[in-house]
């Protein structure tokens, strides 16, 4: 068994659905807004959050650019509204937007089982894109926060998979050498890259064995009931 077992968190621990283009998030979003004395149209609002997106995307100067959500609910919040807004307003509003693009959230079966056996076993981390005002309350709602002190996501750092640095980081925070753990993850091209070129072995969930932009995984799992085998055969 590795040092340390570092997980992708949405797709491989959580298994979600969003939808981001249906209109009616906007139009809500907006008549709650109101209240809040941000006076901004449905329309307005969707323009300015993929504009939004595009600006620090477009500013950024890493090869895989990641943005904070954060942020763009920021920006509309006080350009919008009538008065300063602190960061818990902009939080619950972030966490609305996100509660209303939900379509399916839930953990894939058999995911607590191996948690807690791990947690007796190794250190454990996540390593994600993610956006950090979604991720820390939706793994505090699945009870997945316990399980991981040491989370790296891209939202924070302003760049994302398959950029090494987010794999160096979690291997730093947890006080091991890369080459002693082992990342897990959903995402053949993303997750399998960063993780090699980091120097870990990686684990590939939900995806077929094969050989992907030059990486192979190390081993491959479609049921957790399968992983603690895996990892204990890993050299």
């Amino acid at each position: 068994m590795k040092k340390a077992v570092i997980f992708d968190l949405y797709g491989t621990l959580i298994n979600i659905r969003t939808d981001e283009d249906d209109n009616s998030v906007y139009e809500t979003l907006s008549r709650y807004l109101a209240y809040q004395s941000v006076n901004i149209s449905a329309e307005e609002l969707r323009r300015a959050f993929i504009g939004g997106v595009r600006k620090y995307m477009g500013q950024s100067k890493e090869k895989y650019p990641e943005v904070d959500v954060y942020k763009i609910f920021f920006d509309v919040m006080n350009t919008y509204g009538k008065k300063r807004y602190s960061k818990g307003s902009v939080v619950d509003i972030s966490m609305l937007f996100r509660s209303l693009t939900i379509r399916n959230f839930g953990v894939f079966e058999g995911l607590y089982d191996v948690l807690v056996s791990l947690s007796t076993k190794c250190r454990t981390a996540i390593v994600s894109d993610a956006q950090w005002v979604f991720a820390e309350p939706e793994m505090a709602m699945l009870g997945l926060d316990q399980f991981f002190k040491v989370k790296i996501f891209s939202s924070r750092l302003g760049f994302k998979k398959p950029d090494p640095r987010l794999f160096h980081a979690a291997a730093d925070k947890l006080g091991i050498a890369p080459r002693d753990s082992v990342y897990i993850g959903d995402n053949p091209f993303k997750d399998l890259g960063g993780a090699k070129n980091a120097g870990m072995k990686f684990v590939l969930f939900k995806s077929e064995h094969g050989r992907y932009n030059g990486y192979e995984p190390d081993g491959v799992f479609h049921d957790y009931s399968e992983l603690n085998r895996i990892l204990s055969k890993l050299p």
